[in-house]
């Protein structure tokens, strides 16, 4: 049987996504194994627009990213954004809460009409979406285990609660409660 092949895109983000999952260092050589990465831009000069499974980087904030993201899902059998950008729009969205003609002179100065910049927005807002690791960066554990779903032809379950319901049944005290701020981890 084929290994699946499986590509990484990224649009406007960190990247730190994709390297928590260049940092599975004891995990890689058999994730190597089970597929074929023929895109990813972080780990290899290799590009290939022939892959089944697409995971996706980033919020769509250029009007010149919408025909590319949509490229990409008509390739892609399976299509997963991984982190807070690609899943909600992430920090970019800030920029949404400022006119656009204020935040393109801000940010690029007289420079300004060379950008084609739109309000932020998740890769949901434009395409279906398959499947969101959604946390910023991602869990590493999260990766691993929607991964081996897909390979063994299951359907990954992720808990539809906020984690806020796993520390309560838990019996921890809110760090909230203790003036620290929560990471949802």
């Amino acid at each position: 049987m084929a290994k699946p092949k499986v590509a990484f895109f990224d649009f406007t983000c960190c990247e730190g996504c994709q390297l928590q999952i260049l940092s599975l260092e004891e995990e890689l050589p058999e994730i190597l194994g089970l597929i074929d990465i023929v895109n990813f831009r972080e780990a290899s000069s290799a590009v290939s627009n022939d892959y089944d499974i697409a995971f996706i980087e980033g919020a769509i904030t250029r009007e010149s990213e919408i025909p590319r993201i949509q490229k990409i899902r008509n390739q892609a059998k399976i299509l997963i954004t991984i982190g807070a950008c690609s899943s909600i729009g992430g920090v970019n969205c800030i920029k949404n809460f400022y006119p656009m003609d204020k935040v393109l002179q801000d940010t690029y100065g007289d420079k300004a009409e060379w950008y084609d910049i739109i309000p932020a927005r998740p890769i949901s807002a434009v395409v279906p979406v398959d499947y969101q690791l959604q946390c910023c960066p991602i869990m590493k554990e999260e990766f691993l285990y929607l991964l081996k779903c897909l390979l063994n032809g299951q359907t990954p379950q992720f808990p539809k609660h906020p984690v806020c319901v796993e520390c309560r049944l838990k019996g921890n005290v809110c760090v909230y409660d203790k003036g620290m701020t929560c990471m949802g981890r």
